[in-house]
């Protein structure tokens, strides 16, 4: 862990390339339909967590502010989705 982010706002780089790169994986080991199937399950993920949050609240955005908000409690797979999302669509 000798490469961090700043805060833990920038949570989502740290995860969202670990997902990403985690799928390609899988992509290369199993298939690109694994791949896909693992895309399409997290995107399922991402849209519940957004609807269990509330899409307007700011804990879903890819970069939230946490100013006074313990960073435990705004723990769901969003950095993750988006993260891999943001990654997956630069690299189509």
């Amino acid at each position: 862990n000798l490469v961090t982010a700043k805060n833990w706002e920038h949570f989502w780089l740290n995860e969202g390339w670990t997902t990403f790169l985690e799928r390609k994986i899988v992509g290369r080991l199993n298939g690109e339909d694994a791949r896909q199937l693992s895309c399409v399950i997290g995107y399922n993920n991402l849209g519940e967590d957004v609807a269990r949050i509330g899409a307007e609240s700011p804990l879903t955005s890819l970069v939230p502010d946490l100013t006074g908000i313990d960073p435990d409690d705004s723990y769901s797979r969003i950095p993750y989705e988006k993260g891999s999302l943001l990654l997956y669509h630069l690299e189509q």
